[in-house]
């Protein structure tokens, strides 16, 4: 039988243990939580930096000025209230009605017998909202491996007719999927162009743009901006690093522990335990998760 001695030992050695593991979840949560900040940092400075240039090339117009004088007066704000009213019971019928829309695009019937292509084609005509990118997008990610339905060339005729990045982004995924990834290997080139911008903010942005492609192809891009003067622009490229690397890549991120901003040594440490869990052959191919993860959010999911 054990004596009193040695259960008083074990005790302790357990609640020791116990408080190892408490101190290592704590440490967990809090290194996440200062990994969502400089995620929300980032952002705001982005922000900042885009209302910035705006002022610099708006500057306060007249008709500015004018309406900050008179926005106390009682009908002006009474008419911005019912405005703003009808606005959103817009807003709330239109997303009402997104999922229908999808439904009737996959619907064939003898009194519309229009194909996928040319449905999409109809939604997208004209300066199309952004809940008919977002449906277009959904649909298209859906009828993915519907090659007879939508064709590859039929996404490339959208993809040529079309500008919004996401849509873009989306088609060129889907063909990735299938096997075909010209249009994806142009828009890492059309994006990467933009990272020689000398403003940071444009920077940010292209490196967010190839963030969301979840391909390995982005890394060559990603790879110099690791080195970027401006703070916010590595820890972006950072983030792109982890959204498209794999163990691989792990050589790109190990300098940065030794950067001079404490931010970006504790994002480089996240991002190489995220990409020593990879495979070498991580986000070399499409999943649909990767598409789907980036799809444009419908307003009334």
């Amino acid at each position: 039988m054990p004596s009193r001695k040695w259960l008083l030992c074990a005790a302790l050695v357990g609640l020791g243990f116990c408080g190892i593991i408490g101190y290592l979840a704590r440490r967990g949560a809090d290194q996440e939580q200062e990994i969502q900040a400089l995620r929300a940092t980032i952002e705001s400075l982005r922000q900042s930096r885009a209302d910035h240039d705006a002022s610099q090339i708006d500057g306060d117009s007249p008709a500015r000025a004018e309406g900050s004088s008179t926005s106390g007066d009682p009908q002006t704000l009474a008419d911005s209230a019912q405005g703003k009213t009808a606005d959103d019971a817009s807003v709330a019928g239109r997303a009402a009605g997104s999922f229908q829309v999808l439904r009737d695009l996959e619907r064939v019937s003898d009194s519309d017998r229009r194909s996928y292509l040319e449905k999409l084609q109809t939604l997208l005509s004209g300066e199309p909202e952004a809940e008919d990118i977002a449906i277009a997008s959904r649909f298209i990610f859906e009828k993915a491996a519907d090659r007879e339905g939508l064709p590859d060339y039929a996404l490339q005729s959208l993809y040529a007719g079309q500008r919004d990045p996401d849509l873009r982004r989306v088609i060129a995924q889907v063909l990735a999927q299938r096997g075909n990834s010209a249009l994806l290997n142009n828009q890492i080139a059309e994006t990467q162009a933009k990272l020689s911008s000398n403003r940071p903010r444009e920077r940010q942005e292209a490196l967010a743009q190839l963030a969301r492609t979840h391909s390995s192809k982005a890394v060559d891009a990603i790879a110099p901006l690791l080195q970027d003067p401006d703070t916010t622009v590595r820890l972006e490229a950072l983030f792109a690093l982890r959204d498209t690397g794999n163990q691989q890549h792990v050589h790109l991120a190990e300098p940065l522990l030794n950067d001079p901003d404490p931010s970006v040594r504790t994002l480089a440490a996240d991002v190489l335990a995220s990409l020593r869990n990879l495979s070498a052959t991580a986000r070399t191919n499409y999943s649909r998760a990767d598409i789907e993860a980036e799809l444009p959010p419908i307003a009334n999911p």
